[in-house]
């Protein structure tokens, strides 16, 4: 009897557990916690077509999940403080060209998740904290939809297209239309759309005044040691580089015209013709590899038997990709550019300009984001025996048979 009485207790405890926990569910997707509450009936519709309905207020938090667009955009509102939770990498990877990361101290938030995956343990983290919203790029949404879905059902879910590193203005000049899609979205849900139509007007007003800084030069433009998927070595290159679109310069690179990165054995690398190298400082801890120095080399010795204005000329410019594509980078290095093709604008201009991109993307926290990201490039190319200076000219040493790079 006394073993029946025992069983029977435990039944009714687990019985009341399970009814407890059935409960705060109820509660919470009844939204009498406020994470859900919707007393106005605003709602969103997202890049994949769902309509949201949006939190009446933030004070729960935001999460982003996904390294290809929703901090980046977040970063841009001053709801980006709300930020709670993110991906790993924007905590414990180094800054390099990530503009946003240079404006907000995400690296000091405590709560992240892997980089671009929403795995159900990650998806009942966050449905536990409950934040107020939550945005996710394409890619988690169709990888991930089942997750997605649950974590819909508990918290505001909104959908951003996942960037695209090639595409960034229309066929007249403009922010192209998915662009423009995401910064409406997320103005309206974070409550912000005067915000959102002041960055795009800001964005289009830059990229009108680079192509007023079009001039004509015949110089082919290498660009080398992209970062994509990592830093890579000096034969990796683009054949679509988005700030030489932007200024309409002439790409060194004439192979097939494909998106991602290309990467040139010496043969082919010797075979360009090539004015002007403008270098990713985010290589310069491939300098040392026998691919790096074979291309150094080859300009080094190629620059030793020619006349002065024969050289090619070396320039380190802004980095445009870490994780995928910085957008306001992108339009500092196309004003480098600009200044090195066409000589439109002066050294003390260009300054001017690079730092009005990032006081358009972030507002006054944006004003020391270019001098923070020299400093950062400047301590990188260091740690890595090279000098990389940002905006800078460089020149091409030899010691013992090792090429390096110095300033000039």
């Amino acid at each position: 009897m006394m073993n029946n009485k025992i069983i029977a207790t435990a039944v009714l405890i687990v019985v009341a557990v399970i009814l407890a926990g059935l409960y705060i569910a109820t509660e919470h997707e009844s939204n009498d916690d406020g994470i859900l509450y919707n007393t106005s009936g605003q709602t969103v519709v997202d890049a994949v077509g769902r309509t949201v309905p949006l939190p009446d207020t933030l004070d729960h938090g935001i999460v982003t999940i996904g390294s290809a667009g929703p901090l980046r955009f977040i970063s841009c509102f001053d709801a980006c403080k709300k930020v709670i939770e993110v991906d790993e990498g924007d905590i414990k990877d180094s800054k390099n060209g990530r503009a946003y990361s240079y404006s907000y101290p995400f690296d000091e938030l405590t709560r992240y998740h892997a980089d671009n995956a929403l795995e159900s343990r990650t998806a009942e983290s966050i449905g536990n904290l409950g934040p107020s919203l939550i945005v996710v790029q394409e890619s988690v949404w169709n990888d991930y939809n089942n997750n997605c879905n649950i974590l819909a059902k508990r918290c505001a879910l909104i959908v951003i297209k996942t960037q695209d590193a090639f595409n960034f203005s229309d066929e007249n000049g403009g922010l192209s239309a998915d662009i423009k899609n995401t910064f409406n979205i997320l103005g309206k849900a974070l409550g912000e759309e005067e915000r959102a139509a002041e960055v795009i007007i800001g964005i289009e007003s830059i990229i009108s005044d680079l192509r007023s800084l079009t001039g004509t030069s015949n110089d082919n433009v290498y660009v080398a040691g992209v970062t994509i998927q990592g830093s890579n070595t000096l034969n990796t290159t683009f054949p679509i580089y988005v700030p030489l679109d932007l200024v309409k310069g002439n790409n060194a690179y004439k192979g097939e015209n494909i998106g991602g990165k290309v990467t040139l054995n010496i043969e082919n690398f010797t075979q360009m013709n090539i004015q002007k190298v403008v270098i990713d400082p985010s290589s310069s801890d491939k300098i040392k590899e026998q691919s790096s120095q074979l291309v150094l080399e080859y300009l080094y010795k190629l620059n030793a038997n020619s006349n002065t204005n024969d050289r090619i000329r070396l320039y380190i410019t802004v980095p445009t990709i870490w994780d995928s594509i910085n957008y306001d980078s992108s339009l500092a290095s196309a004003y480098y550019l600009a200044y090195l093709l066409y000589g439109t604008i002066s050294q003390d201009q260009l300054t001017e300009k690079i730092n009005n991109v990032f006081t358009t993307f972030y507002g006054d926290r944006g004003e020391n984001v270019f001098a923070d990201m020299t400093a950062f490039f400047e301590q990188k190319s260091a740690a890595n025996g090279v000098e990389m200076p940002l905006l800078k000219e460089v020149f091409i040493t030899e010691n013992n048979g090792v090429y390096s790079l110095a300033a000039a």
